[in-house]
């Protein structure tokens, strides 16, 4: 039986060509309607699991985990670059669940992701109306008082950040980046502020915030445990389920140190300049983001079909514009399939994702895997049948099938970094905080 490698590696079909990839999750604005009001939150998406280019970057190295024997395929990309604890790959018997497998999802990455070559000859498919529809919207976000602050809020951020860089002897990237993930998560009003951290902390009697994450993540409503009756009372769900996601040990280390009223001065002192590179750049960004909101409807539409409601002049009723937009939705999503980008059709009962290591396995679904050093298949027979889990690449995604069948070779390697050592400006690009402007900007 073939070992993992000690360390990092990359995983590659021998068929396809194909790596194991991950796609960090992107921040990005939802929008909801409810009872005659309009609702704006930023969110940070889940990873999510893909078979693409074996380019040697970081989305393609993963580790091996062997905690309580579990046998996980863990990524790199998520533990180093984003502060949601530990991803591995996870495989489900089952798909009545959405959550298992989103197909729209992966159709518009799949878009996204087509040759530019391809992207070219389908942009004269998309109307001028499209643009003018995604102007409409910007502008009334411009005329937003929440959406100011919002963006005032994060302006400083990306100040802070330079003037804690520019400091001797600055925060490790880490720290910097748990800090960045804490500012934005506070300015959308997902996460509490440290204060209210701290009296929460004080009022359990604890110091550590590791062991808050760990009450965090076990408090249960209706729980006997007086600990966890606390949590409940003084954190709403919607700020427990956030706070999770913040490394807070970072965050506390950064408010006490005692360069923080220097580091908050320079801050004030760059924003004027960290401002107008944002507008600069968020303006840059619009046709990327109109491309990639067209993208999403474009999925939408192929797999929900005529179920899927599209209403782009007014929300309560349909339009001549929304006949138009979803007619050229059809006619890109056809040109698409001739140049062979379709959406994933998936001849397996066992689809894979992303899920945190932490998760509990249920009767269907796995997260162990053995490597013979040609197949790999699932450790754990009681919950999904090995004879089911063979990692196979179905047109480009990973499923699991019975041994036997096309793509189903892999190689696991040793990674080693195509670049110097050390973090770059387009590592940290990777775990989606910045989202469109980091594209603008290059990074």
């Amino acid at each position: 039986m073939a070992k993992y490698p000690q360390g990092n590696f990359t995983v590659i079909n021998n068929e396809t060509g194909r790596a194991l990839r991950v796609r960090l999750g992107i921040s990005k604005e939802i929008r909801d309607h409810k009872e005659g009001t309009d609702y704006l939150q930023h969110v940070t998406e889940k990873p999510t699991l893909q078979l693409g280019e074996a380019d040697n970057s970081p989305a393609t190295v993963w580790w091996h985990s062997t905690i309580e024997d579990s046998q996980q395929i863990v990524s790199y990309a998520v533990g180093e670059y984003q502060n949601i604890g530990d991803y591995c790959v996870w495989m489900h018997a089952e798909t009545s669940s959405t959550d298992l497998f989103n197909a729209i999802e992966a159709f518009q990455n799949r878009l996204d992701d087509m040759p530019t070559d391809v992207r070219s000859r389908l942009a004269p498919l998309i109307p001028a109306e499209w643009a003018a529809v995604q102007a409409r919207n910007r502008a009334a976000d411009a005329e937003s008082d929440w959406l100011r602050e919002l963006e005032e809020a994060r302006a400083y951020a990306d100040a802070e950040q330079e003037a804690w860089t520019g400091q001797d002897d600055p925060p490790s990237t880490e720290d910097l980046a748990a800090l960045r993930s804490y500012r934005y998560a506070v300015a959308s009003e997902t996460a509490p502020r440290l204060e209210t951290i701290n009296d929460v902390m004080r009022a359990l009697g604890i110091s550590d915030a590791a062991k808050l994450i760990r009450v965090l993540k076990t408090a249960r409503p209706n729980s006997p445990i007086e600990m966890h009756q606390k949590v409940l009372a003084l954190l709403t769900p919607q700020e427990r389920k956030a706070a999770i996601n913040i490394n807070w040990a970072a965050v506390k280390r950064l408010d006490g140190d005692p360069r923080l009223p220097k580091v908050k001065a320079r801050a004030q002192e760059l924003l004027p300049a960290v401002k107008e590179r944002r507008a600069a750049a968020a303006l840059a960004a619009i046709p990327e983001d109109d491309l990639s909101q067209w993208h999403h409807n474009c999925a939408v539409r192929k797999v929900r079909g005529e179920q899927a409601l599209f209403r782009f002049t007014n929300r309560n009723y349909d339009t001549s514009e929304d006949k138009r937009i979803v007619a050229a939705l059809d006619a890109y999503l056809k040109a698409a399939a001739d140049e062979g980008v379709t959406a994933p059709v998936i001849a397996s009962n066992a689809t894979t994702r992303m899920d945190g290591c932490g998760g509990s396995r249920s009767g269907s679904s796995t997260y162990g895997w053995i490597y013979d050093g040609t197949y790999i298949y699932g450790s754990d027979s009681e919950t999904v049948p090995a004879e089911r889990t063979y990692w196979t690449d179905e047109g480009g995604y990973l499923v699991g099938k019975p041994k036997g069948g096309p793509g189903q070779t892999w190689s696991i390697k040793p990674w080693t970094p195509s670049k110097s050592a050390g973090t770059s400006r387009s590592d940290i690009a990777l775990t989606g905080l910045f989202g469109p402007i980091s594209r603008a900007l290059g990074l």
